[in-house]
């Protein structure tokens, strides 16, 4: 408990907007707190889930000895068919299970079936409870400001639920297992990245008992766990293999590995020195400018199957581009829109480049533009389809009319002299 055992129940955790409730930008006045019997607490939180105001409820943890259901539990309001019912969603950790039940429904042996942090808010209070190791309650009250909102929006299903264990051990979720403001739109994007490679999985390697994935440029590894907790139930064994330049990022994802007790290994070196290997999956979320360039060409040298890569800043193809080939210098005129079309440049010939290798590739938006400027994915997956002439033809034009070399080719100059003599 530390120095007070009220001490611990000074958290108060910060809301996302969920569909639910909001918490709105003002400070939350200290919480008033006193022991009080469990059955009393109890009695509390259910007649704050009957109150006209109510928001939500959110309990979780577990008390000492006790093995409660889930993980975690969430309970809110919900307008169903002009119909008013509550919703609990309830997280193993792996998956959420949904269910609407009648607003008289009988809350109390959830309560008590063992979990250590219980809370209920209506629109003006929160009141809280914390079990400690003893089964003593301690209560908190606090004055709050909350938003109701009774729409049914249908939860987008998540690949990794947010109550999961890496998203604590990597501190983008609260003790709550929500995760952090801060870290909403990096947890999106990993979860629209899962979702992307479930895809090529299930219709490329989903048969194999093994698998392996190399992450290349994993700076604090947030895709790299992920990949590795989303896939442990689908492989006996999943390799992976973390890439960065920084030792300070090796370090630190070693740490996590430590604390969430997986099998993870991690090096600090440039791509280009990494020793050649078997490879899946090679992975790079917004490695910068030509590092994306090191990693496919790292994938493609090593056989990968499938290869995904969100690019990120790219100055090497703006350099060259001086002067456009007529009739695009009504376009590169203007300094923005110049930047974005050779951007796009840039991850066209980068997919025509793996395509001239024997690669199925497209070009996809992973995640909302709200969320990242750097938005796009190339996808690769490895076939034995055959290259036409024209693709070749193509490619060679458009590096002649707007006379670049993007450094991709210069990387696997070899390998497409090879494949262009098949």
């Amino acid at each position: 408990w530390g120095t007070h055992p009220l001490q611990l129940l000074r958290y108060i955790p910060t809301y996302r907007q969920s569909g639910c409730s909001q918490l709105i930008n003002k400070p939350i006045q200290e919480r008033n707190y006193m022991k009080i019997e469990l059955s009393d607490a109890v009695k509390q939180l259910l007649t704050r889930l009957e109150d006209p105001l109510f928001v939500r409820a959110v309990i979780s943890g577990q008390r000492r000895n006790m093995q409660p259901d889930y993980e975690r539990v969430d309970i809110k309001p919900v307008l169903i068919k002009d119909e008013l019912k509550l919703q609990i969603v309830s997280s193993d950790g792996k998956k959420d299970i949904t269910k609407n039940v009648e607003m008289d429904f009988n809350f109390e042996p959830l309560f008590l079936s063992g979990y250590a942090n219980l809370q209920v808010d209506t629109t003006t209070e929160s009141y809280s409870v914390r079990v400690s190791k003893k089964d003593q309650a301690i209560a908190g009250i606090s004055k709050v400001k909350l938003t109701r909102e009774l729409s049914h929006d249908r939860q987008k299903q998540r690949m990794l639920p947010e109550s999961n264990q890496i998203f604590k051990a990597l501190e983008m979720s609260d003790m709550l297992g929500r995760i952090k403001p801060t870290k909403m739109d990096k947890y999106k994007q990993v979860d629209e990245f899962l979702r992307l490679m479930s895809q090529l999985i299930d219709g490329q390697i989903s048969d194999q008992k093994d698998i392996s994935i190399v992450d290349l440029g994993c700076g604090h590894a947030y895709l790299t766990f992920a990949v590795q907790e989303f896939l442990k139930d689908k492989y006996q064994d999943v390799s992976i293999l973390g890439v960065d330049e920084r030792l300070d990022s090796k370090e630190h994802n070693e740490k996590v590995a430590t604390k969430l007790k997986v099998k993870a290994n991690f090096v600090a070196a440039k791509i280009a020195d990494i020793p050649n290997q078997k490879v899946d999956i090679a992975i790079a979320l917004h490695a910068c400018d030509t590092a994306t360039d090191d990693a496919i060409s790292w994938a493609v040298k090593n056989n990968s199957k499938i290869i995904m890569a969100a690019p990120c800043c790219m100055h090497q193809l703006q350099t060259q581009v001086k002067q456009s080939p007529e009739p695009w210098g009504l376009l590169t005129k203007y300094g923005l829109v110049k930047e974005r079309l050779v951007d796009l440049m840039t991850d066209s010939l980068r997919a025509q480049i793996l395509k001239l290798l024997g690669y199925k590739v497209d070009i996809v938006e992973f995640i909302g533009g709200e969320h990242t400027a750097r938005n796009l994915l190339i996808r690769a997956v490895k076939s034995d389809s055959s290259v036409s002439d024209i693709d070749r033809q193509r490619f060679i034009q458009m590096l002649e009319q707007w006379q670049v070399k993007p450094y991709l080719a210069t990387l696997l100059e070899q390998e497409l002299k090879a494949a262009a003599q098949i």
